[in-house]
């Protein structure tokens, strides 16, 4: 059976059905599907700006921090 072929009996197929569950179980397994295309699970514009703060990180525009660091500015925040 070609790819073509499939689709077009799966459409078929999900066009004729009223079972809500099947439904959802295929709505599902297409977002699970997207997910793992994606990877990171990052939208576009998110993954962009990872990258550019990346890049201005390895020019040495950017600063990191130490967990020991973070955890302090976490609990100084939650203080004030």
């Amino acid at each position: 059976m070609s790819t073509e072929s499939l689709k077009l009996q799966l459409i078929e197929r999900l066009l004729r059905t009223t079972d809500e569950s099947l439904l959802r179980k295929v709505a599902d397994l297409f977002r699970s599907e997207k997910v793992a295309e994606d990877e990171d699970g990052l939208t576009d514009e998110h993954f962009n700006i990872v990258k550019e703060r990346e890049a201005a990180y390895k020019r040495g525009e950017g600063r990191s921090y130490t967990w020991e660091e973070v955890r302090e500015m976490a609990r100084k925040a939650k203080n004030a």
